[in-house]
């Protein structure tokens, strides 16, 4: 069964409360957080299904639990990896919104779980992290909402800058 994934169907735990999934065997497409942004991805299921995914539409990401097919006899679900993260719960909301500015800066991937804060382990950004003062613990955790500076669809034209100083003189 070689399958070509355009669209998810829905959420697992959501489409069993509907039972639209009761007997159904499930399989697994495990992906690492990374490659839940990429468009086209070609795969292979726990099971030993051939699975492709072309999702080309704008602002599809695949998530944790996410059903990309189902019949009467298989639903075949999305599971994201656990990675080494690090992570920050800041208490207060100017801490909050300092954490949210330093880590901006740093162009780093940035995942908001509940009231803490979660980036991908990165050995100089934690102890920048821990010299700072803002306690980032190093855990296994899922890395499954990012949060983007633009994220409405149609608003804004993406983000980008230099920290280079070419074309700049100083004298």
């Amino acid at each position: 069964m070689n399958l070509i994934i355009q669209t998810i169907l829905g959420n697992l735990q959501t489409l069993k409360e509907k039972q639209q999934i009761t007997t159904q065997k499930l399989d697994t497409v495990c992906l690492q957080w990374f490659e839940a942004d990429r468009r086209i991805i070609r795969t292979t299921t726990t099971n030993g299904r051939e699975i492709a995914f072309r999702l080309l539409k704008e602002g599809q990401r695949l998530h944790h639990d996410d059903v990309v097919y189902l019949d009467k006899q298989l639903a075949i679900v999305v599971q994201i990896e656990p990675s080494e993260v690090m992570v920050l719960a800041p208490q207060t909301l100017p801490e909050m919104a300092r954490a949210c500015y330093e880590i901006g800066n740093k162009h780093t991937p940035l995942f908001l779980d509940g009231n803490e804060l979660l980036l991908p382990f990165d050995k100089p950004l934690f102890e920048w992290l821990q010299a700072a003062g803002f306690a980032p613990i190093r855990q296994q955790r899922r890395l499954s909402e990012q949060l983007r500076a633009n994220s409405a669809p149609g608003v804004g034209g993406g983000h980008s800058h230099t920290h280079d100083l070419v074309g700049h003189h100083h004298h």
